[in-house]
């Protein structure tokens, strides 16, 4: 009698699962055949997609808001708010070691960031005297996202990136 048990397990379980996979295959087949002919619920279908893409597109929006309040919180926490390029070599090349720095420190931390390094780094890049040469370094060092953003800066930047540099630097040279 003991061993008739487990056979019978067995059989009872092979015919639970044949008929959940039964009632499975004709639940599907009665939603499909609902969604072609039902034009009702057809358009609570397309009612519910829309919904979805809303709340999908809020919530990135949110939380782009959340990320871009963050990013303003540090920048400001860390003085990077107020934009005052210096004029003398010594303050430069100060400007630019805590720019980089900054810019580092803020990559480390993650793409949460990567706004408030680009700004950082794009800093750097208006004191630096070869500004071409640290770009070529940035597009080998830091990740694609914030080299594209420095980049646009330099891009809406309407003398594209180049301040006057004192006389003596590299960059400085006059077009006629």
């Amino acid at each position: 009698m003991a061993a008739a048990a487990p056979a019978t397990i067995k059989f009872t379980a092979a015919n639970a699962l044949t008929g959940i996979a039964v009632l499975g295959i004709a639940y599907l087949i009665y939603f499909d055949q609902r969604r072609q002919r039902d034009p009702a619920f057809r358009r609570t279908l397309r009612e519910n997609r829309k919904k979805a893409a809303e709340a999908r597109e809020q919530d990135a929006k949110k939380a782009a808001e959340g990320a871009d309040a963050s990013v303003k919180a540090v920048m400001s926490a860390l003085g990077l708010d107020e934009d005052i390029v210096p004029t003398t070599e010594e303050e430069r090349q100060r400007y630019l070691q805590k720019q980089l720095q900054l810019g580092e420190e803020l990559l480390k931390r993650g793409p949460t960031y990567y706004k408030a390094a680009s700004t950082c780094l794009y800093r750097a890049v208006k004191v630096y005297p070869d500004p071409f040469k640290l770009l070529m370094a940035f597009q080998d060092t830091v990740p694609t996202q914030v080299f594209e953003d420095i980049m646009a800066m330099m891009a809406t930047d309407a003398d594209g990136g180049r301040q006057a540099r004192p006389a003596g630097t590299a960059a400085a040279v006059e077009l006629d």
